[in-house]
């Protein structure tokens, strides 16, 4: 892979001959590894770095604020605190959906700002080795979808990887 982490060749030719390329690990490997708190969107696996993971909570009451942009679900109390909770479903272009009781609310931490996301299931916190992840190709990336920073194929997984700044960053 070249040092500037894209796939080799070019677009989702490149792309699909460096997932045949990438390794599937089922152990460990030696080197840098991410660590990824995984969940699931519909029937994909999502993983975001587990250091912007405050905690993982159960659905409670959310509360809808009236005039507020789709994606926002609304406002609930965390142990007397306002958090707002942003359904990731339609944030990322995905169809809505009702929470169920595998739905949970991972609270995070960006840029000093405290949100909820709301997602289908919380899979597991796991290490990845970068090596095993390949750059999202230009393909599938457009200035509307540009927080998919990769995929990892994980123990027959594949886990797309977000960069939240960039998902939750506002839209014209």
């Amino acid at each position: 892979m070249p040092a500037d982490g894209a796939p080799p060749g070019e677009g989702l030719l490149g792309f699909a001959e460096a997932m045949d390329a990438s390794p599937a690990e089922t152990a460990p490997a030696p080197g840098p590894e991410l660590h990824l708190l995984t969940f699931v969107l519909g029937r994909e696996e999502f993983g975001i770095p587990v250091t912007q993971v405050r905690e993982v909570i159960r659905v409670a009451d959310i509360t809808r604020v009236p005039h507020a942009p789709a994606h926002v679900r609304g406002v609930a109390n965390l142990r007397g605190r306002i958090l707002a909770v942003v359904a990731l479903r339609s944030r990322l272009g995905l169809p809505a959906a009702e929470p169920t009781p595998r739905s949970r609310i991972v609270v995070v931490d960006l840029r000093g700002r405290v949100l909820g996301l709301l997602v289908d299931a919380v899979s597991q916190v796991t290490k990845v080795p970068e090596a095993s992840v390949v750059a999202a190709p230009e393909d599938v990336r457009s200035a509307e979808a540009d927080y998919v920073t990769g995929v990892a194929r994980w123990q027959s997984r594949l886990i797309i990887l977000l960069d939240l700044e960039k998902a939750l960053a506002p839209t014209e």
